[in-house]
């Protein structure tokens, strides 16, 4: 799916870490798809534009983990301004906690090690920051 929700910049579709190509979409689309399965209540509250925002949300929270990696981004920050953004529109926090948790488990599964262990680490210390808020204190 190349189509990103109305107002969203579109998030990148890969990314490349050593000789690791990643597929960002797909990786995000799985992400999405086990969340889903976890909050089945999401469908009745935001419909089919929660499962677009759902794969936005993750291919940038994919990009900013791999530009950690690369040096170049810190993912805690990133995921920090989503979570005020979603805290903004009422989504709870501590959803977006438990989909970086399960971003670190797809990265896991999916991507090929060491990468898939280097963004796990970036995705499960980005949902610690998120968990803790923005003060250190706690997320909601």
């Amino acid at each position: 799916m190349t189509r990103s929700p109305a107002g969203g910049q579109p998030p990148p579709r890969t990314a490349r870490v050593e000789n690791t190509q990643l597929d960002l979409e797909a990786v995000a689309a799985e992400i999405c798809d086990r969340y889903h399965a976890e909050f089945t209540d999401e469908n009745a509250r935001y419909g089919d534009a929660g499962r677009e925002w759902c794969r936005h949300d993750n291919q940038w929270l994919l990009h900013w983990a791999v530009n950690d990696i690369l040096g170049l981004d810190d993912i805690g920050r990133q995921a920090l301004w989503l979570a005020g953004v979603l805290r903004s529109r009422d989504f709870p926090i501590d959803r977006l906690v438990r989909n970086l948790q399960i971003a670190a488990e797809v990265a896991t599964a999916r991507v090929p090690a060491p990468v898939g262990t280097q963004l796990a680490t970036r995705l499960t210390s980005a949902a610690v920051a998120v968990a803790a808020g923005p003060d250190g204190s706690a997320g909601e």
